[in-house]
């Protein structure tokens, strides 16, 4: 009995590559039902979907130090386990800021910064900082993932 049943099909097709099939189907069979823009992207996605996943799950797949690697910070799935287990689980701890400290913050944010960002590093920062040092890592992967996109590390941190 496989550990992990449905994931892969008894034709090798992984279960993210049938849903995306699935997807494009009922775009294609249902146009009245899904947006325009719905319509044209499944048909970019049912016919260059499932190379350019290969080709990122291979990516995934090389060793840190291979020779043949090209790219420095292509990213890898054994780095994205390697940040989870040595800086753990986004920690927010649930927990308001002080008025004054959150006004502080407010004033001194960078234009179009968004406050909510700020807060939660400013919470991270609280809840991960050692005792024995004002440092603390970031880590980027994570607040991308806990944002939902990848503003914080090409955007925001910058900032």
């Amino acid at each position: 009995m496989p550990r992990f049943p449905g994931l892969v099909d008894e034709n090798g097709i992984g279960w993210l590559c049938r849903h995306v099939r699935n997807l494009c189907r009922y775009a294609e069979d249902h146009p009245n039902s899904v947006s325009k823009w719905a319509i044209k992207s499944s048909v970019s996605l049912s016919t260059g979907f499932e190379n350019a996943w290969r080709d990122k799950v291979v990516k995934m797949q090389v060793p840190l130090f291979a020779p043949t690697t090209k790219g420095a910070w292509i990213l890898r799935f054994d780095d994205i386990l390697a940040d989870a287990m040595e800086l753990g689980p986004l920690r927010n701890r649930d927990f308001d800021l002080p008025d004054e400290t959150a006004e502080t913050l407010r004033e001194r944010l960078p234009e179009k910064f968004p406050f909510h960002v700020a807060e939660t590093l400013l919470k991270y920062y609280a809840a991960n900082r050692p005792d024995d040092t004002d440092w603390v890592v970031l880590p980027v992967t994570n607040f991308d993932a806990y944002f939902g996109n990848t503003n914080f590390s090409r955007k925001w941190l910058a900032l």
